[in-house]
């Protein structure tokens, strides 16, 4: 009984988080530092157009190459992240002339978890319109693939899921989008760590290898 009514407990607090950080300064201070990395990366790498992606503690947490396609590699995700977050994160890009020539779209387990102040579909649309405002191309990843089970997987709700995953899929059919789909991991072991949601070892090889793969055939 006790051990339900822990978990229970982390259930609601992990949901009650994710809630805080759309309604109080945290992603903005993320998206601030972000910013901040982005600048220091220009300054790098002056001219040099980059691959940027764009997401969610997956892609935060990813080890991408350092280069693709020739180009240098950005990784300009946070956790947290929701739909919203990531247009204006993609409106800061704009503000500091940051430009890439591809830019790889990875957002929405976080929009499953909690309900944004805009509609995931809304955001969305901006944000491949805003990606590729600069003339790069854009490609959306689908969602990755949850577990059953698992203490933040328990918190999904899985029809909005299901929802956020046709919305991408849909968004790219109708802007002839490059659409990397993630959406079966095959794995010599379980795809995800024990809450669920983020993604093992062999999930990130998965998961990195695929986006990379798509990248890498059809580079600009």
């Amino acid at each position: 009984m006790r051990k339900g009514v822990l978990v229970a407990f982390v259930v609601v607090a992990a949901a009650t988080l994710s809630y805080q950080l759309l309604e109080t300064p945290v992603e903005k201070l993320r998206q601030d530092a972000t910013v901040r990395r982005v600048q220091d990366f220009m300054a790098r790498h002056g001219t040099d157009k980059a691959i940027a992606f764009v997401g969610d503690s997956l892609v935060e947490s990813a080890s991408f190459s350092p280069a693709l396609c020739g180009r240098p590699v950005f990784n300009a995700g946070y956790a947290g992240a929701v739909a919203s977050g990531v247009l204006q994160l993609l409106k800061e890009f704009g503000r500091v002339g940051f430009a890439p020539a591809i830019v790889v779209v990875s957002v929405g387990v976080n929009d499953s978890l909690v309900v944004d102040r805009r509609p995931f579909a809304e955001s969305y649309q901006e944000i491949v319109r805003r990606a590729g405002a600069h003339g790069g191309k854009v490609f959306v990843v689908s969602l990755a693939p949850i577990a059953d089970t698992g203490v933040l997987a328990n918190a999904i709700d899985r029809a909005r899921f299901a929802d956020i995953d046709r919305t991408i899929r849909q968004t790219a059919r109708d802007r002839s989008l490059a659409l990397i789909d993630v959406g079966t991991l095959n794995t010599p072991a379980k795809a995800q760590v024990e809450d669920g949601i983020h993604l093992s070892a062999d999930g990130y090889a998965a998961w990195t290898g695929t986006i990379e793969s798509a990248i890498g055939g059809r580079c600009p």
